[in-house]
């Protein structure tokens, strides 16, 4: 289910950028060879193979979780004929090219509640501490109140709860400790010179090294991407940060490409080390 949400997701982002935007249909070729190709996309799908890239495109056409309208409905109800099958055909996908999925209003809000959702169960559990005390021994409570259980904090020293007002009532009050004996002062030493030498200074704690705001990530990987300077390809995966598009059209295109998918004209990434 995780990979569906992810591609569905991605698509979204894609589909943004574009002119057309988010609703405009979009041919299942279209997402193969221009919006999410495999070869390009692979890290940010989090997809081993193009066997299971092209599954999760068949999952999509068949209307899975309904995030995606497809046209016509005899293309959607092939795919999903198809992945009732323990192993479904996935050259059904170069049979079914020409059909169009559409994401309407109410699938885009799907869709962001899912991620939602899926982003909130793939965070880390929280660890459970137990409070383990050493010589822990039943004392009776009056009037049967029972104490409240010990706080943990993790990274902290665990607090003990409170005494009954009864309890510290019957203890004795603790003397205040004698405050600590002041050592006689020793008279600066002088140089020949004159004046007493200052005592040398202690070196500051060098400043923290900044680190890149939660909010600097690439939004192909999700890893962190430095600040304070331009960053036009991740340093994690190589994907391109800031659009590359066509000079004559503006055309937004793929990093490796040679020639503009809408014009013709040649192009040329010139942050692309070739």
């Amino acid at each position: 289910m995780a990979e569906l949400i992810r591609f569905a997701r991605l698509l979204v982002e894609r589909l943004t950028a574009t002119k057309e935007g988010v609703h405009h249909p979009v041919s299942l070729d279209q997402i193969r060879e221009t919006l999410l190709p495999y070869r390009t996309h692979r890290n940010a799908l989090d997809l081993s193979s193009i066997e299971d890239y092209e599954t999760v495109l068949l999952r999509l056409a068949a209307e899975e979780r309904g995030f995606v309208k497809t046209l016509p409905p005899a293309a959607a109800e092939r795919c999903r004929k198809e992945l009732a099958i323990a192993s479904p055909d996935l050259s059904l996908l170069d049979e079914v090219g020409e059909a169009t999925v559409q994401i309407g209003a109410a699938s885009l809000a799907r869709i962001m509640a899912e991620d939602a959702v899926e982003a909130m169960s793939t965070r880390a559990p929280v660890r459970e501490y137990a409070l383990v005390e050493e010589n822990d021994v039943e004392r009776p409570i009056s009037n049967d109140v029972m104490a409240p259980p010990a706080t943990v904090v993790p990274g902290q020293a665990p607090k003990r709860p409170a005494a009954p007002r009864e309890e510290i009532e019957r203890k004795p009050p603790r003397k205040p400790p004698a405050p600590p004996a002041e050592k006689p002062k020793e008279p600066p030493a002088r140089t020949a010179k004159g004046p007493a030498a200052q005592p040398p200074r202690t070196p500051e704690a060098p400043m923290p090294v900044s680190t890149p705001a939660a909010s600097d990530t690439c939004r192909h990987c999700r890893n962190p991407v430095p600040t304070g300077r331009q960053v036009v390809f991740c340093p994690w995966c190589g994907q391109r940060l800031i659009p590359f598009t066509c000079e004559r059209c503006q055309t937004e295109l793929d990093s490796e490409w040679r020639h503009c998918i809408t014009c013709g004209a040649p192009v040329k990434d010139p942050y692309r080390y070739v």
